[in-house]
């Protein structure tokens, strides 16, 4: 088994195999930023798991600054006989504006995501429905940014647009 996994490895680096986001001979794939304060409560959500995901990044260099601003759109889906609605999707835009530290070439770009949830028959229920999916909106908009970044990021080391 450990042969034919030292086989395997060996043909990968003989093909010029290399991680997607990394940088060649390693380091940080996306490399320190400072994610810049955010408006609301989706964007306290954010910020804090942004500079959570991206601590990890951080290996002493000056910074790069991340300025998102944020949009939210509510639209009910389910509608009962009463015209209420019984299920909303919560649409979460980011737009953002990446300004390295060393003065390079900022990088602007948007990232959104959907996030849908019932509406309880309760007096205060659609309040923390609405607040627990812009949560989750705002956790998984992380988890994009930091894909979004790295690919930005690498697709400008090789040049490509």
């Amino acid at each position: 088994m450990r042969a034919l996994l030292a086989s395997l490895t060996l043909l990968l680096a003989a093909c010029g195999f290399q991680p997607m986001y990394a940088q060649p001979g390693g380091g940080a794939a996306i490399g320190p930023v400072s994610v810049a304060q955010i408006d609301g409560m989706a964007g306290h959500v954010l910020k804090a798991e942004l500079d959570r995901l991206l601590a990890v990044e951080n290996n002493g260099d000056p910074p790069a600054t991340l300025e998102i601003t944020l949009s939210e759109q509510v639209t009910p889906l389910g509608i009962r006989v009463d015209e209420s609605a019984t299920r909303s999707e919560l649409r979460l835009i980011a737009n953002y504006v990446l300004t390295p530290a060393a003065g390079g070439r900022v990088m602007r770009g948007s990232v959104f995501t959907v996030v849908n949830y019932d509406i309880p028959t309760a007096a205060f229920g659609e309040i923390a429905a609405q607040d627990d999916a812009r949560e989750r909106a705002a956790e998984t908009m992380a988890q994009r940014f930091r894909a979004e970044l790295a690919l930005r990021l690498a697709q400008a080391r090789a040049g490509t647009p």
